[in-house]
């Protein structure tokens, strides 16, 4: 299995992995053989099996590499990304998206954009999700292991106006 430290264990003291499988959230407590970290830290990634008898602690924790395979481990495949829908403060409209990896932890990412840019660059507000997700795929693409559980990025005014200047003339915003 394939989780993230969310507290690190101590000799005496156990730690905790999170696991994300979908909306699922699912938490094990662990214990370092020996004292040893061997790698491990906050927020690493880690891969583990379920003690037997005990589903709720892990053991053989060990810390993983992205891209790093094990025997038995599903073949990895680029990111796959699902649309969540959006939330709006103001004039601010959030797009939520959910990103995972066979193999990864699920990976949550924002995008915002000012609705004023929409008018600006006479783009729809039924482009909104499509674009935004044009971004998230470019720059989940490769993960690393320090990304955040929750990626943010606002689209800038020149990502939206490189957008409208792609557009068939036709669909442009007339003056």
């Amino acid at each position: 299995m394939t989780g993230r430290i969310e507290i690190l264990a101590a000799v005496n003291k156990p730690g905790l992995i999170t696991s994300n499988s979908g909306a699922c959230r699912f938490q094990y407590i662990y214990r370092l053989p020996l004292g040893r970290l061997d790698g491990l830290a906050k927020g690493r990634l880690v891969t583990f099996e379920l003690e037997k008898g005990s589903p709720e602690v892990a053991v053989g924790v060990c810390p993983k590499e992205l891209g790093e395979t094990s025997p038995g481990d599903p073949p990895l495949f680029p990111r796959e990304i699902r649309y969540g829908g959006f939330e709006q403060t103001d004039n601010i409209r959030s797009y939520k998206f959910q990103a995972w990896q066979s193999g990864e932890e699920n990976q949550v990412a924002v995008v915002t954009v000012d609705l004023a840019l929409f008018r600006r660059h006479g783009i729809t507000l039924q482009e909104g999700p499509a674009l935004c997700l044009r971004l998230v795929q470019t720059e989940l693409r490769h993960p690393s292991a320090s990304e955040p559980e929750i990626w943010k990025r606002a689209l800038t005014d020149k990502e939206m106006a490189d957008h409208a200047a792609l557009r068939p003339t036709s669909t442009r915003k007339r003056n």
